[in-house]
């Protein structure tokens, strides 16, 4: 009988070793997954605080929106009072929290359309003007200025690889380097990089959201799109086209040929300006 109470006895005695063992473990386990736990950068809580905007409101001067016209206009031939819809091609910093998505749409109209006759005398002017801005069912009233513009080729040959580079033979265009209208480049890797400009310089940064050029002060980076941080004019257009904005209208002029047009495809860098 005596035999059997031992027997029992050291069976509870290491039933109870080998729980409390379990329970060290258990509890040094647990130590160890929190200490190894990742922990969120300040970088990332900064990031997760950048929100798209909920309430619209109307865009602060200096604001860039780059867009893609979705359908040709041809001076002389569009008729004046026409309406089209251009989306922005990125997401767009309003301030350094807030943020409209890709595919804001901005509504333009044309305001004059004139053929001439190949001369200078009688140029051939194509005019259009942005006056609403749509983003999520809720409308403002904008009025810009374009800062370039860039014939769909130009802007198709930003999307791939630069010439010659080591680029060409990597599938993965998230890490490939490429080249913005106007020169600067933007080197990525997993979609996220630098953008530098002429001597190496870093001039913004890349995501897989958009191209940006760095902030300035209080104030926001500016969506860039397929454009150097430095592009103004026209790129890909006749050498006798010239650009002017004034007013919010925005106007293409052609002296020395008879066709002038803005293509399907398109890119217009614009800036938001104060209403005149």
């Amino acid at each position: 009988m005596s035999r059997t109470v031992d027997q029992r006895a050291g069976s509870s005695s290491r039933w109870t070793g080998v729980l409390l063992i379990a329970s060290l473990l258990f509890c040094g386990g647990a130590a160890s997954v929190a200490q190894n736990a990742p922990v969120t950068s300040n970088t990332a809580k900064e990031e997760q605080r950048s929100v798209s905007v909920v309430k619209l409101e109307p865009l602060p001067a200096g604001v860039t929106l780059p867009v893609r016209l979705r359908r040709t206009l041809r001076a002389g031939k569009t008729r004046v009072g026409l309406t089209f819809v251009v989306k922005t091609t990125q997401r767009v910093p309003l301030t350094n929290t807030t943020y409209l998505n890709r595919g804001t749409e901005l509504e333009g109209k044309v305001v004059a359309s004139v053929a001439g006759d190949g001369t200078a005398a009688s140029p051939a002017v194509l005019s259009i003007e942005f006056t609403t801005l749509r983003y999520r069912k809720q409308t403002v009233a904008v009025s810009t200025r374009a800062i370039a513009i860039a014939n769909f080729v130009q802007v198709g040959e930003t999307f791939l690889p630069v010439q010659g580079g080591a680029d060409r033979g990597n599938a993965s265009e998230a890490s490939w380097t490429t080249t913005q209208v106007g020169g600067d480049q933007v080197a990525r890797s997993g979609w996220v990089g630098d953008v530098v400009g002429r001597g190496t310089r870093t001039v913004g940064r890349a995501d897989y959201y958009g191209v940006y050029t760095l902030p300035v002060g209080a104030s926001p980076p500016r969506a860039m799109g397929v454009f150097s941080t430095t592009a103004t004019g026209l790129y890909g257009f006749e050498s006798d086209t010239s650009l002017n904005s004034s007013g919010g209208v925005i106007t293409l002029t052609r002296s020395g040929g008879k066709r002038l047009e803005m293509r399907d495809g398109d890119n217009l860098l614009l800036e938001v300006v104060a209403p005149q």
